[in-house]
């Protein structure tokens, strides 16, 4: 009698195990590195819209106060020349026919050049401060010292807050930055332009 011939024996090789670990380990590491790329760009996003949050707030309170400023009392003068201090005084109404004006009051960058600071009756006794933010960047995004206008907007070697009188109106530039845990510097820079009240 002839017996029937054996089946092979069914299973893997060892060079087949090998490649098929090998593809495993490509394609599990293709994704991870894709799920760290997705998370450190998710973590852009939210770090950038914290701080354009941020920048916003701080220049919708500057852009109120020098809003509700009297224009000849903007302090510097001077048109089309940038500054990062303006100091102000707005009209509490009248009083027997004559203005009654508020006590001068500045926003500026303090002196350790990071914060943005508004004061009341600056250098008095009685002077009250108020810091509105302390990320301000030294120079404005896409400037460097260095004598040229960096940022193409007509202004040379701009501070982090910058502010621009234009006859009746005041340009606004503030620009924070802060950087991440991971050493990724992240800046958001606003602008806005005011009219004065009076």
């Amino acid at each position: 009698m002839k017996q029937p011939p054996r089946p092979r024996q069914g299973g893997w090789t060892l060079i087949e195990l090998m490649i098929a670990l090998t593809l495993l380990a490509c394609i599990l590491g293709k994704a991870l590195y894709v799920m760290q790329a997705a998370l450190a760009l998710a973590g852009d996003e939210t770090a950038s819209l914290h701080y354009e949050d941020q920048a916003r707030r701080t220049m919708d309170r500057i852009a109120l106060a020098v809003m509700g400023s009297d224009r000849d009392s903007l302090v510097p003068q001077i048109d089309e020349i940038h500054t990062n201090n303006i100091t102000y005084r707005f009209s509490l109404g009248l009083e027997d026919g004559e203005v009654v004006w508020s006590a001068p009051e500045a926003i500026c960058l303090n002196d350790g050049r990071d914060a943005v600071e508004w004061c009341e009756n600056p250098g008095a006794a009685e002077e009250r401060k108020v810091i509105w933010t302390s990320l301000v960047s030294p120079l404005l995004e896409g400037e460097l010292v260095n004598g040229i206008d960096d940022n193409a907007n007509g202004l040379i070697d701009e501070d982090g807050l910058s502010f621009v009188l234009e006859g009746n109106s005041v340009r606004i530039r503030l620009t924070l930055r802060r950087p991440e845990v991971d050493g990724r510097l992240v800046m958001q820079t606003v602008e806005s332009v005011v009219c004065c009240r009076n």
